[in-house]
């Protein structure tokens, strides 16, 4: 089953972000977004490649603000993709949603919200703003188990294919009983506790990480629950068949995954997304969740930061 959790090369693709938001004495703003894609070998010195078109995340699963009164800017070069959109906007709630990025066209997109409140007779400025992506590994590891419950039969059937003497097959119904007993059912159960949890730190990284693992204990009661099915039939040769009939289970259940978007695992080969956001207020942040100097706040997160409950930048200001 580890076929699904991906290979790592030596080409990497690297989006960096870079976000300006300045809220003005008037309640207006500025926003501003740059994207800038880069294509390296790493193992020639991060040395630049070209980013073919269908490649090309930019091209492909971004999507940019458009019409007035935004502002496009649209460049590229050998290994270099840089598009930048800004504007000047009534409220900074009118930028709400201009980050949009799918993993997959099927997928949930990775999106952000803006809530703010300015009050400039007042001079009190509040804002907030948070970027979610839905398409986690945990959501990954969710479809995998719902597939994997519908499958019972595909291992069954594939077992009895990779079995050299077909009187050596169990009962069809007993495979695939012992398949959701044994696997397909405590996988799932485990899933689904996970999921109930509404952060993607880092225990629930390493949580994922050892359920994922532990589909090597599932196969192995797998197959203790097959021996006990076809006594007169070697460990070995139904340990043999068992990952034989999974490599294949596994092989046909990656494409459903890939098109749902969902990684198994923090991204290794695909685009790594860094972060970087600025906000400048009308006057001195009282409070904010971000390192702060004077009337500017900045924050820096990478992707897996947007899982789970998503990454949250708020910031309050008071007058000069």
């Amino acid at each position: 089953m580890l076929v699904l959790l991906g290979l790592q090369g030596c080409i990497e693709d690297r989006l960096t972000v870079e976000l300006f938001t300045q809220i003005h004495g008037d309640g207006t703003c500025t926003r501003r977004v740059e994207y800038r894609l880069e294509r390296v070998d790493t193992d020639k010195g991060d040395a630049r490649l070209a980013i073919p078109p269908a490649e090309d995340v930019l091209r492909t699963l971004h999507r940019f603000p458009s019409g007035e009164p935004w502002q496009v800017r649209d460049e590229s070069e050998t290994g270099l993709h840089v598009v930048a959109v800004e504007a000047t906007l009534a409220s900074p709630n009118d930028f709400d949603g201009d980050y949009f990025r799918l993993r997959t066209r099927q997928s949930n997109p990775a999106r952000n919200a803006v809530s703010a409140y300015v009050d400039p007779a007042h001079e009190f400025y509040e804002y907030e703003e948070v970027f979610r992506d839905p398409a986690s590994p945990i959501a990954g590891a969710r479809l995998l188990s719902r597939l994997l419950l519908k499958r019972d039969e595909a291992f069954a059937e594939g077992y009895a294919r990779a079995v050299d003497d077909p009187r050596a097959v169990p009962r069809q119904s007993d495979l695939r009983r012992a398949f959701r007993e044994r696997l397909a059912t405590p996988f799932a159960r485990e899933v689904a506790t996970l999921a109930e949890r509404p952060l993607f730190g880092p225990r629930e990284k390493r949580e994922l990480d050892a359920l994922l693992e532990g589909l090597k204990e599932k196969q192995e009661a797998l197959v203790a629950r097959v021996s006990a099915l076809a006594p007169g039939t070697t460990p070995e040769a139904i340990a043999e068949a068992t990952d034989a009939s999974l490599n294949g289970l596994a092989e046909s259940l990656l494409p459903e995954i890939e098109a749902a978007g969902l990684p198994l695992d923090l991204p290794a080969r695909a685009t790594t997304v860094r972060f970087r956001a600025t906000l400048v207020m009308p006057g001195p942040i009282l409070r904010a969740n971000a390192c702060v100097a004077g009337d500017t706040a900045t924050w820096e997160f990478e992707e897996e930061d947007l899982f789970g409950r998503g990454f949250e930048m708020k910031a309050l200001a008071t007058p000069r």
